[in-house]
């Protein structure tokens, strides 16, 4: 009994001794944070809630990872498909939910952007890219759902009521018969890249259905011209950080070589450098593989970089490449979704100026005066529909 007694006495102690130390990983944190918060601020900073709770998420991952990586083992051993705000879905993806929600403000804002563009005879087109949940086999535990691609249905009909020009990528994903769970990464919310090059075939196929100035050569974007290098179980999504490997498994990740000749100049705004060559050595980064920490690591960055503001100049036309671009600047205004596409439509066109709403600092009318693009483009795939304090569609 006494040693009953002591044992019980001694499982206490270390669940107390726990508690201490998580409570002071937590304080931590929390302070670092509101420090941050206060140099942000002091220096005149716009100081977003979003950014502060990246900031102090970031400072928690790293010391929770060994358990986020044994309560995931432990939830797939008990078969629980609900996991840290994460679900499983039938065919073993996850993902996330997102609540039904009024899209009258994000068309209001989408169609007054277009009407201004018009007034500047810049033509515009909305890309909807798929979401990562298939819009009709959903593959959801019972009683969970998702109202992402109901957003979207929403949102587009709107936009198609005021005439503007909708490209919608899950329509051509059902219409090709291709399987939707297939084409998106096991951990991760973003489509595999075999997808961002067969979307960029369908982008460009789709402008030059809208105007004939806009049509390019279609051999830029056929995935028959191109190899696929596959680096095997190398990526952790940022679902499967949320959940750790042991519950999500690791990714694979696909490299796509040209088997043409293409040439480049790339401007990043974040660091000022350019790169110049062929594709892959302006917009590909195979230092991503060199982390090895999964919790750190994000190789879906190997395309662009991760999301950053660039300047893209085709030079295959000025070396007398046999390619041919239409010879048009698109300015397009993107989400991460983009990355796997950019490097294939980049080719397309003989400038190329990417925006993202979430990390730029000059204003987007600035830009647009600056650059005088042919074509502004958004290219959103459902989830940013959601505002998460992004402001996605503050585009003016």
């Amino acid at each position: 009994m006494k040693k009953l007694f002591r044992f019980k006495n001694l499982c206490t102690l270390v669940f107390l001794f726990l508690l201490l130390v998580f409570f002071l990983m937590g304080f931590h944190a929390l302070g670092s944070t509101i420090l941050f918060g206060v140099r942000t601020l002091a220096s005149g900073e716009l100081l977003e809630p979003a950014k502060l709770e990246s900031y102090y998420l970031d400072r928690m991952s790293t010391r929770f990872e060994p358990l986020i990586t044994l309560n995931g083992g432990v939830e797939r051993l008990l078969g629980k498909r609900f996991v840290n705000e994460r679900y499983r879905l039938d065919c073993g993806n996850l993902v996330y939910t997102i609540p039904e929600l009024d899209m009258e403000e994000n068309a209001d804002r989408t169609i007054a952007f277009r009407d201004v563009l018009q007034t500047q005879g810049i033509p515009f087109v909305y890309v909807n890219a798929p979401f990562s949940i298939d819009t009709e086999n959903k593959q959801l535990p019972p009683g969970i759902e998702d109202f992402g691609n109901e957003n979207a249905d929403r949102f587009l009909a709107l936009l198609r009521q005021a005439n503007v020009d909708v490209v919608d990528l899950r329509e051509l994903e059902k219409e090709d018969g291709l399987d939707h769970y297939e084409n998106y990464f096991r951990t991760d919310h973003h489509w595999r890249p075999e997808m961002g090059l067969w979307a960029a075939g369908k982008i460009q196929s789709a402008l030059g259905q809208l105007n004939e100035a806009f049509a390019s050569d279609p051999a830029l974007c056929d995935a028959g011209r191109y190899s696929v290098e596959i680096v095997p179980e190398c990526f952790l999504g940022s679902n499967g950080r949320r959940v750790g490997p042991w519950y999500a498994g690791y990714d694979d990740m696909s490299i796509l070589h040209p088997q043409f000749e293409t040439a480049l100049e790339v401007h990043f705004s974040r660091d000022e450098s350019t790169r110049s060559g062929d594709l892959e050595q302006c917009l590909y980064f195979p230092e991503v593989f060199d982390e090895k920490d999964p919790f750190q690591a994000s190789q879906y960055n190997f395309y662009c970089g991760g999301d950053e503001a660039m300047h893209i100049r085709n030079l295959a036309g000025e070396q007398g490449l046999p390619v041919q671009d239409n010879g048009k600047k698109v300015l397009l205004i993107k989400d991460s979704s983009s990355l796997v596409v950019i490097p294939y439509l980049s080719l397309c066109f003989s400038e190329m100026r990417t925006y993202d709403m979430r990390i730029e600092d000059a204003p987007l009318d600035a830009v647009i005066e600056a650059f005088r693009p042919d074509l502004v483009m958004v290219l959103y795939n459902p989830g940013a529909l959601e505002d998460n304090n992004w402001n996605m569609f503050y585009f003016s």
